[in-house]
């Protein structure tokens, strides 16, 4: 016995001399389970016997490392580029993986406009512990820049997933705010939620699923309440009108003028960007400020028909424009055609005779 152990030793002698042996010095180490240390002469070996590690954590002067049998968080940003305004909305895919508890919450973070995430801003949020979406929303603040990133983070355990690999740009200055509305013009309104193709009965156009021209502004919130921008467009029989601004995104007053109606504003302002949202003035009276449409029946609403001279009053005035193109025998593309068939006749008295003696006006802050 003697005799091999002086073997042994002269053999590991001609390969190490005057080295130091250390087991698994290259990838991939292993988290030993168990561990030991020879030292013969100058000769040392140690040596472990555990599972593969794959992935180490460093953090100051302390370490983890996760093997095969500890699964590994890992979450990963999808590919994100290109343009956003402020206010846009962003679908944010992620893919995750290892031991996520359910109720884990995944949070899509927007960093600065270095790309740093040293002071992240939460755009959206969801619940669970598998990959998925997570629809989110950039912040009306946000500030312009071109090397923006987004990255997800989980909450159980905490981890900071991979960013999104590429930069975006947030450009405020280059964004068309987008507005879908549905309103009724009382004059028009032929019931079961149609207006007639008013433009068709005036010989304009040949569409008869367009009724008329309406100007829609956005004005500013706080006194004044100046108008900031403003568009025109067409009107459906529906009463569904769509709408695009160039402005900021931000909140607004929804006003609405048109060439016979009442010019009519949002309850409330609303938050507009470039993700369209939609305003339904036709729903219940309060959907106007001061709660200022006709009831139409139905729980149906509409803007009030016979202001012709815009001064934002129904009255004697609107009267003798009326009377005057009834008198005229006017017909054809006038806005004092009332009921929108065509013509100015005394079919289109009745509504604007009831609003004068209502004392009908527009009501704004």
């Amino acid at each position: 016995m003697k005799i091999k152990v002086s073997l042994l030793i002269i053999l590991i002698e001609l390969f190490y001399i005057n080295k130091i042996v250390y087991s698994q010095i290259n990838r991939p180490y292993t988290i030993p389970c168990k561990a030991g240390h020879k030292t013969v002469g100058n000769i040392s070996m140690s040596y472990s016997v555990g599972q593969t590690s794959v992935h180490t954590v460093q953090g100051g002067n302390k370490s983890l490392s996760q093997g095969f049998q500890q699964p590994e968080v890992q979450i990963r940003t999808g590919v994100i580029s290109g343009s956003f305004c402020p206010g846009s909305s962003v679908v944010v895919s992620f893919y995750a993986y290892g031991i996520i508890g359910a109720t884990n919450i995944f949070t899509a973070q927007l960093s600065d406009t270095s790309g740093s995430f040293s002071n992240p801003v939460n755009i959206g949020s969801i619940t669970g512990n598998a990959s998925g979406n997570i629809n989110c929303f950039i912040p009306i603040a946000t500030a312009a820049g071109n090397t923006y990133r987004i990255r997800v983070v989980s909450s159980l355990p905490v981890f900071n997933g991979s960013d999104n690999g590429s930069n975006i740009i947030i450009d405020p200055n280059n964004c068309n705010l987008n507005l879908n509305l549905k309103l009724y013009i009382e004059g028009y309104y032929t019931g079961g939620g149609l207006m007639k193709p008013v433009l068709q009965n005036q010989n304009v156009i040949t569409s008869n699923t367009i009724c008329d021209i309406i100007i829609v502004e956005l004005h500013n919130p706080n006194p004044p309440y100046e108008v900031v921008t403003s568009t025109s467009t067409f009107m459906n029989t529906n009463g569904t009108a769509s709408c695009s601004f160039s402005a900021n995104a931000g909140s607004y007053y929804i006003v609405v003028k048109h060439r016979n109606a009442l010019a009519t504003w949002s309850t409330i302002p609303k938050l507009i960007s470039s993700t369209a949202i939609t305003y339904d003035f036709t729903t219940a009276a309060n959907k106007a400020y001061g709660g200022n449409m006709k009831n139409m029946g139905g729980n149906k609403y509409a803007f009030f028909s016979g202001d012709f001279n815009f001064d934002e009053n129904i009255d004697l005035l609107d009267a003798t424009n009326l009377e005057n193109d009834i008198n005229n025998f006017s017909f054809g593309n006038f806005a004092t055609d009332v009921n929108g068939d065509g013509n100015v006749d005394l079919l289109d008295d009745p509504v604007v005779q009831n609003n004068i003696n209502n004392f009908i006006f527009s009501i704004h802050p």
